[in-house]
């Protein structure tokens, strides 16, 4: 009877902390759902309005070019170069980018089938944000004002407050929860393959989530981030380079995959899907994974250009350069191993799941590229997650007018919530991440636009 009781007990307890676990799963999918929707109606309606004026403001800023910048007649020098190619690289290229990727595929997808159409939607949408970039930047550095001055100076300072908070969460929540879903995927793969491990909810939290929280928590808190931004720079810009030869060892070992892989991207491009009001899902989704990888239109690329020692022009030039490296890296090599992997190798799909996403990517990768691939790869996935997660703090620093204290505060309160659903609530991540995309490059769009029409002429220089 006495061991009865506790069994009984025992069960009744997990029963309900079951049942307390399903409500909580039920109430993330409802808001899922929610913010999905929300998503769709203000990017149906923006869209056509962002293309239009994205247009507007590359023609005024081809009309007053030469009235408010002067062209460098300087040498081009490599130092510069490489030092704002390298920042803005380490800073835009990270794990995010190919979750990203991976996850735009199944959005584009029907129910997993297709998806390879995103790479032509995004070729398609460069065109039209790339100038954008050159644009933000150019005008950041004539007016000499950081994105958030620039939107006081050209909308209100409410404003610029909204966008400081937005662009914020939209990285200390968003994109370092992209960076937490990529490392801990790498980790359970890992533990999966070697030790025949698999984490539970509990483990994930308390062995892997919290240690990391913890470290990047004392790392701000001892004031020591930039020190290991640096370092971790550095060291991803050599990860980028082995990730380049990775991929090109993978294309040369796959070549005669590459025409069927164009049809493939073809076929899915023109069965297309249409939102409500007719604009395909595809350029929906292209456009929004352009700006989460190459942050074109969050104001970013000028908020890195803001010590660069180069001319506003070449420094646009330089940032325009990254964009499209960015966004190469992350939307044509991801898509075309993970492609590759779906047709070549058994049990590869594009899954629902975020995790087994992540690991057809890297089986798909080692199938081919063997283990040195794979650990290229991991590597690729554990610094740049690291950079982005610390890297958040510093743009928190540049735009958030706050005490030290509460900056730091509220950095750890946003990583620690990312970190919990990043376990398994990515898509809640996702779709915040959507909706705080359209709230910020609204805001930077509207101040770019209103500075090419009215406030322009203050800048003058001949």
């Amino acid at each position: 009877m006495y061991y009865n009781y506790h069994i009984d007990k025992y069960l009744t307890n997990k029963l309900h902390i079951q049942n307390v676990m399903t409500g909580v799963e039920f109430i993330f999918k409802l808001i899922d759902k929610i913010i999905e929707l929300i998503n769709m109606c203000l990017w149906n309606v923006f869209l056509p309005v962002f293309i239009i004026v994205a247009l507007y403001i590359t023609y005024r800023t081809v009309k007053f070019i030469d009235t408010i910048s002067v062209k460098d007649k300087t040498m081009w020098e490599f130092s510069k170069i490489k030092n704002s190619l390298f920042v803005s690289l380490s800073s835009k290229i990270g794990t995010g980018a190919i979750i990203g990727v991976l996850a735009a595929m199944r959005k584009a997808s029907y129910n997993g089938i297709g998806g390879e159409g995103i790479v032509l939607w995004v070729i398609i949408g460069m065109l039209l944000l790339v100038p954008v970039t050159y644009s933000e930047v150019l005008f950041s550095m004539i007016t000499k004002k950081t994105p958030k001055d620039f939107i006081a100076y050209n909308v209100t300072d409410k404003a610029s407050v909204v966008y400081s908070v937005g662009l914020t969460i939209l990285y200390s929540f968003g994109f370092v929860g992209f960076q937490l879903t990529g490392i801990q995927s790498i980790i359970k793969i890992v533990f999966k393959q070697k030790f025949n491990y698999e984490f539970t909810y509990s483990s994930m939290m308390f062995c892997v989530i919290l240690p990391l929280i913890i470290v990047v928590s004392l790392i701000v808190i001892l004031k020591s981030y930039k020190l290991f931004i640096n370092v971790l720079g550095f060291l991803i810009s050599f990860m980028v380079l082995a990730y380049v030869i990775f991929f090109i060892a993978f294309l040369v070992s796959t070549a005669d995959f590459i025409p069927k892989y164009l049809v493939l991207v073809w076929n899915d491009f023109i069965r297309f899907r249409s939102a409500s009001i007719g604009i395909p899902i595809g350029f929906i989704v292209g456009l929004q994974r352009i700006i989460q990888t190459s942050e074109t239109a969050l104001g970013t690329s000028a908020l890195s250009s803001a010590d660069a020692k180069n001319s506003p022009r070449r420094e646009a030039i330089i940032q325009v350069i990254s964009t499209v490296i960015t966004i190469f890296i992350a939307v044509v090599i991801t898509s075309y191993v993970f492609t590759y992997g779906r047709y070549n190798v058994s049990g590869i799909n594009l899954s629902a799941n975020g995790f087994e996403r992540i690991l057809a990517y890297l089986r798909s990768a080692i199938s081919v590229t063997g283990y040195w691939g794979g650990m290229v790869i991991i590597i690729f996935f554990i610094l740049s997650g690291f950079t982005t997660v610390l890297g958040s703090f510093h743009f928190l620093n540049r735009t958030m007018s706050l005490s030290e204290n509460r900056r730091i505060l509220f950095y750890i309160s946003l990583i620690t919530l990312s970190g919990i659903l990043s376990i398994s609530n990515f898509d809640t991540i996702f779709e915040v991440v959507n909706l705080l995309m359209f709230i910020v490059s609204f805001i930077n769009i509207l101040a770019m636009l209103i500075f090419a029409i009215k406030n322009i002429y203050d800048f003058k220089i001949r």
